[in-house]
């Protein structure tokens, strides 16, 4: 009898060593040819092909970082399918795939969203904490990487690209936004990872920065993360899941606070005058729109002669 029902088990892709609320083979829906290319682009692949020319650029005057920082989210992208599993994401089943692993197939379309957000994201948390950053100023990398992620995510569930299964708490249009916070303090935890190596390796020792990105998402995600995923992929009670969601979700926040104890300049310093807006402003532009921005926030800021000019992105 047991032998019988641990094989119908497996028949439904579900590991009878699992708890029987993860289920980690998809579920049986398809997204459709037309809604699997539009996420493709509105996951990543647009912002890497604008950004490309960027990174070439500043290879051929022998900068490296902006080429080892894109190769590092797409080094990371590897760990995509551990985290669906512990977070209990489904993918349309006719998705083109790029690896298994974890009983999940990865589509395609996840490299490059890797690239775009734990490469160029993490890339623009690292340029605004290079300037100076306040824990204000923390808290809205925090918010920012949140909201594009969350706009992202919501686009792609709401076209049937993958879901989120069973209990996910601070669900709204099928997106969880605990997984806001946790991704968007990935991004920064690889911002402060930059910050900390960009500066102290030349020559071939830069090739360390490959590890930024899955080294900084991995230990965020097990930090920050490990109480609601450990109670996530458990048989606690349901609103014992809540409260392990929520407490994580204050631990990103809290994460902040240590970063910018650490990294970051005092309140009351002379930092740019940074709002949402302004961060979003200044990743998606460029050239005399850029400019202006600074100038703006360095008026703002107080910041003093010698740094009012545009800093190398």
């Amino acid at each position: 009898m047991l032998s019988t029902g641990l094989q119908t088990l497996g028949q439904y892709g579900v590991d009878p060593g699992l708890p029987p609320n993860v289920k980690p083979l998809p579920a049986g829906f398809e997204a459709g040819t037309t809604n699997e290319i539009i996420f493709f682009f509105v996951a990543g692949a647009a912002v890497v092909l604008f950004a490309l020319p960027w990174a070439i650029r500043a290879a051929m005057n022998k900068n490296w970082v902006p080429v080892l920082v894109i190769l590092s989210g797409l080094i990371c992208s590897l760990e995509e399918a551990m985290l669906d599993m512990l977070g209990h994401l489904h993918w349309a089943d006719d998705l083109t795939g790029v690896y298994t692993n974890f009983g999940i197939t990865v589509p395609l379309l996840i490299p490059l969203c890797y690239v775009a957000f734990l490469g160029l994201q993490s890339y623009f948390n690292y340029f605004v904490i290079r300037n100076g950053a306040t824990f204000k100023t923390f808290l809205m990398l925090l918010a920012m990487g949140g909201i594009l992620d969350a706009v992202m995510e919501t686009i792609g569930i709401n076209l049937n690209v993958y879901e989120y299964y069973g209990v996910q708490p601070f669900e709204l249009f099928g997106f969880p936004y605990w997984w806001a916070f946790i991704n968007s303090a990935s991004f920064v935890t690889v911002g402060i990872l930059l910050h900390i190596m960009v500066p102290r390796l030349k020559g071939w020792k830069q090739l360390l920065i490959l590890v930024a990105a899955p080294y900084g998402m991995a230990a965020t995600y097990f930090t920050v993360g490990w109480i609601h995923l450990i109670a996530h992929n458990s048989s606690l009670p349901e609103w014992m899941r809540w409260v392990a969601c929520a407490i994580m979700m204050v631990e990103a926040v809290a994460l902040m606070k240590i970063y910018a104890h650490f990294f970051g300049r005092k309140d009351g310093e002379a930092v740019p005058a940074w709002t949402l807006g302004r961060m979003l402003a200044y990743g998606f532009t460029g050239g005399r729109v850029r400019a202006k921005i600074w100038g703006k926030m360095a008026e703002e800021g107080n910041l003093p002669a010698d740094q009012r000019a545009t800093p190398e992105f």
